[in-house]
């Protein structure tokens, strides 16, 4: 049997303000949480869709269910029939949407009936595929510039996809390091503000994605009417969570890891599979630190209370920078690299300078081998030339010689005293005379 209470007739009786009726839009009114309100309106759209197939506007349908007298226990068992596949948080949601729904509108049910509706399974009916890093970097290399900065920034940082679209520019700070987030409580999940940060190359990338991001929305608000100036805001990503669910398809589909599980038909590779990602390499060094930095609600005042304050928030980065590697999809993190990169410039400036000593060196040695060679040749010529000059004076003191010869057997009285002989020997002295000038 139904248990229905008419919730008006009950206040009235307690003397207490009676709430009216409320159509779709008046009950979303009262959250201020964007992510409960998307949440709360996919599920009633598809509770009233299932109630009257031929569609109409959501506030007309909701009106005209709560004007009849239905079976509302009949339509919550159908509404559970048509989510027989759906995972039991997705079940779990949509259960809650409805059941808040009614009950702002007077009409609720034992907690019984919806604990049973939820049923005892924990498990995901999906299989779900968490990407490593080699897989992490396939799926990039498919992606626009916009779709590598928000995957990066999303495996980095173990944001939700809600929270990064509605994050601000000044949200970031660049000039940190590691570049550091503050979420802001109106865009968390839980309502809370918190901290996280983003690793050296998702910082790089999404500084990359920036200088384009303007050009980006003027092209998109050409395309499409649905932007507008008023979408932009200053966020740092600003399209939906609808529209890098796409980009991550498409890039899966390229990078052949678009695994479909037979029972649900589902991408077993979803985007908040990275912040599985994310847990599992920053829980290495820190579970807490990884559940507080991912803002989980399980256990969450616990879990804020150890990482509250100053002391708190250097904890948190402490075990975030431990985890920089763990996070990088690229083999080593950017900050090793950097040093890398740093070490490479320097010991290219020291061969640089090597190659001008060695240069200069060659060029000594060049002039040296030069000088070395003239050397050879003046000693060559000194050699020949002294050589020359010996000749010279050996030839001369050999003539010397001779003529000295020639004089004594001139000067010998025997030779003087021959007739002949010393006529003969007339000219000779002569000739004697005038080579030496006596």
């Amino acid at each position: 049997m139904t248990h229905i209470q008419n919730k008006k007739d009950e206040l009235k009786d307690m003397g207490e303000v009676v709430l009216k009726r409320v159509n779709v839009s008046q009950f979303l009114r009262q959250y201020e949480s964007k992510h409960t309100k998307k949440s709360y309106r996919a599920g009633l759209k598809q509770f009233f869709k299932l109630m009257y197939p031929d569609g109409g506007d959501l506030d007309a349908l909701s009106e005209r269910y709560l004007d009849q007298h239905r079976d509302y226990r009949e339509d919550m068992l159908n509404f559970k029939d048509s989510l027989k596949d759906k995972a039991p948080t997705t079940k779990a949601t949509r259960f809650n949407s409805i059941r808040t729904f009614l009950d702002d509108n007077g009409i609720t049910f034992p907690k019984r009936f919806f604990k049973n509706l939820n049923g005892k399974a924990t498990e995901p009916i999906t299989y779900e595929d968490v990407p490593d890093s080699e897989e992490l970097k396939r799926i990039v290399e498919y992606m626009p510039i916009h779709g590598k900065a928000m995957t990066l920034f999303l495996a980095s940082s173990g944001m939700r996809i809600g929270e990064s679209v509605e994050l601000m520019i000044e949200d970031v700070e660049f000039d940190h390091d590691p570049a550091k987030i503050r979420i802001r409580g109106v865009i968390a999940k839980t309502g809370r503000k918190r901290i996280a940060f983003i690793s050296p190359e998702a910082k790089e990338a999404v500084e990359e994605w920036l200088t384009f991001r303007d050009q980006y929305f003027k092209t998109a608000t050409k395309r499409s009417k649905k932007y507008t100036k008023a979408e932009d805001r200053g966020r740092l990503f600003p399209f939906s969570t609808s529209n890098f669910n796409v980009i991550w398809k498409n890039a899966l589909v390229k990078a052949k890891l678009a695994k479909i599980d037979e029972k649900t038909n589902r991408l077993m590779m979803r985007p908040h599979n990275l912040r599985k990602y994310f847990r599992l390499r920053v829980g290495r060094f820190g579970r807490d630190e990884a559940e507080a930095l991912m803002g989980h609600q399980k256990g969450l005042n616990a879990v804020y209370a150890r990482f509250e304050g100053e002391d708190g928030e250097k904890r948190l980065e402490e075990i975030y920078v431990k985890s920089i590697p763990e996070l990088s999809i690229y083999g080593r993190s950017v900050i090793i690299q950097k040093a890398d990169k740093a070490i490479r410039d320097d010991l290219k400036r020291h061969e640089d300078a090597i190659d001008i000593l060695l240069r200069e060196k060659h060029v000594r040695e060049i002039e040296i081998r030069r000088l070395n060679e003239e050397m050879e040749s003046y000693k060559t010529a000194h050699s020949n030339l002294e050589k020359t000059l010996i000749d010279i004076v050996e030839k001369q003191n050999r003539r010397i010689e001779n003529l000295r010869g020639e004089v004594e057997t001139l000067m010998n009285p025997e030779f003087s005293n021959k007739g002949d002989s010393f006529k003969d020997a007339e000219p000779q002295k002569e000739l004697f005379k005038e080579k030496t000038g006596t």
